[in-house]
């Protein structure tokens, strides 16, 4: 995966002022990460995401933090944010999860996040990106509208969202035209 755009780890204070990092996921942050689960209300509710039950929750975590693309977010040492992407082949459209700890969201910890995603999938290659959100969830579709994902499908309590990854084309200086990617 090209990181050209993104060096880790990105520091940056959220609108209450926290110390927030974010950076890849490692296998030796899983206990963290599974404790941010724990704690993390409401369980379930986005398309039955994070599982409420403990074992299929921890069977869950262990099969996104094992095939997918993981960022977490870090306070103090603490996990207080994960975002995954599905880039195993990014030739098709990955899916893309994000969970913000409660007392850490709308605080734009959750945009951060997710315009690392976009960057990281563009990087990758990818076209489009999708995700379902809960149609209450209104903070949540606020962030993703903010960058740039559209609905797609019809209206039900759970919506689909994609984030179409544009492509523009620039003149090149053999004279030839060059393919450049923008957010």
């Amino acid at each position: 995966m090209d990181q050209s755009r993104t060096s880790f780890p990105i520091r940056f204070k959220d609108k209450k002022g926290r110390s927030i990092v974010i950076r890849p996921y490692e296998r030796t942050d899983h206990d963290k990460l599974q404790e941010m689960y724990d704690y993390f209300e409401p369980k379930g509710l986005e398309a039955g995401l994070p599982p409420p039950e403990d074992n299929v929750r921890h069977h869950w975590l262990q099969t996104v933090t094992s095939s997918f693309f993981n960022l977490i977010a870090l306070h103090r040492d603490q996990v207080v944010g994960h975002a995954a992407l599905d880039l195993w082949d990014p030739s098709l459209c990955p899916e893309y999860l994000i969970f913000i700890l409660q007392g850490f969201r709308n605080c734009g910890l959750g945009t951060a996040m997710s315009e690392i995603m976009r960057d990281m999938a563009q990087d990758s290659g990818c076209k489009k990106i999708w995700l379902t959100v809960r149609s209450a969830n209104t903070c949540a579709i606020r962030v993703f509208k903010k960058v740039r994902f559209r609905f797609r499908g019809g209206i039900d309590i759970d919506r689909e969202m994609e984030l179409i990854i544009r492509q523009k084309t620039s003149p090149h200086p053999s004279g030839k035209r060059k393919t450049t990617k923008i957010p």
